[in-house]
């Protein structure tokens, strides 16, 4: 566990070791919710404006069935 100071305007800095365990990169949005009086953070990932971002950076020409089996092959490929 580690401790961070609350600081004007209530703002935290998020510590790295939470930052690299829950995968956070600068610009992501996240969630605080309390539970059972704890402050508990949860990442939004797979959220509308999340997809929007990454619309259009991947390039494919031909059938969308051809460019996730390729997809696939490439991930296969990666982990041998």
């Amino acid at each position: 566990m580690t401790e961070v100071k609350v600081h004007d305007k209530y703002l935290v800095v998020i510590p790295r070791d939470v930052r690299v365990a829950l995968g956070l990169k600068i610009g992501e949005t996240v969630d605080f919710v309390v539970e059972q009086d704890k402050a508990v953070i949860y990442p939004k990932r797979g959220d509308p404006a999340s997809v929007k971002k990454l619309h259009g950076i991947i390039k494919h020409k031909g059938a969308i069935d051809e460019g996730i089996d390729e997809g696939y092959a490439v991930m296969g490929a990666e982990s041998v």
